[in-house]
């Protein structure tokens, strides 16, 4: 997929949710009751050529993937997939296999020496391979299937130890908290790493 550009092109309350800056979790933990981690899957995967050449790898090979559905009040909104080679799953990212539930905001925005690539933004249509993918992990998730309509995401990448992790969002459920939380404003900005790039 080459889809992928600078510009956030939603609207309204949508394209402030993916065009936030810091952690989505802590955001969506303040559009709701409760905030959840869904475990879909967890191991080596094949990556999606895309997904590959944003690691800056050659060649489309195998990487060490997480799949997770983001849940506020226990209804899916998010579909997160964050990949990384195998290698860097065992050295600077070694910390993603033992996080279960855990959001991988408690990597990203709580540790020190992180780096993070601006926000890109894509309209998944409903015929891509990506989209297929997700529409199929979200009924495994949730037993019910997406509508054929085009999907927001976004991605960046983070760097430690000059190891990347692309880390991509899919804001899938047609009907979630998109109105932007109030709570926020009361608790400050949210966590953000401590270098960028």
């Amino acid at each position: 997929m080459k889809a992928w550009r600078n510009i956030n092109v939603q609207r309204g309350n949508r394209k402030r949710w993916l065009g936030a800056p810091g952690s989505l979790s802590a955001r969506l933990a303040g559009a709701g009751q409760r905030f959840s981690v869904q475990v879909l899957s967890q191991g080596l995967q094949a990556l999606h050529p895309d997904e590959a050449r944003a690691l800056g790898l050659g060649r489309r090979r195998a990487g060490y993937v997480r799949e997770v559905l983001l849940r506020v009040d226990d209804v899916a909104v998010v579909f997160a997939r964050s990949v990384t080679t195998h290698p860097h799953s065992q050295g600077p990212w070694r910390s993603i296999r033992g996080l279960g539930t855990r959001p991988l905001a408690d990597v990203l925005f709580r540790q020190h020496g992180m780096a993070r690539t601006p926000l890109q933004f894509a309209r998944l249509p409903p015929a891509s391979p990506l989209h297929r993918h997700v529409a199929q992990a979200w009924l495994g998730g949730t037993g019910a299937a997406l509508s054929g309509r085009t999907l927001p995401a976004r991605r960046s990448v983070f760097t430690r130890a000059a190891a990347p992790l692309l880390v991509m969002e899919v804001f899938a459920a047609a009907h979630a908290p998109w109105c932007w939380p109030s709570t926020m404003a009361r608790r400050g900005p949210p966590l953000v790493p401590r270098t960028k790039i």
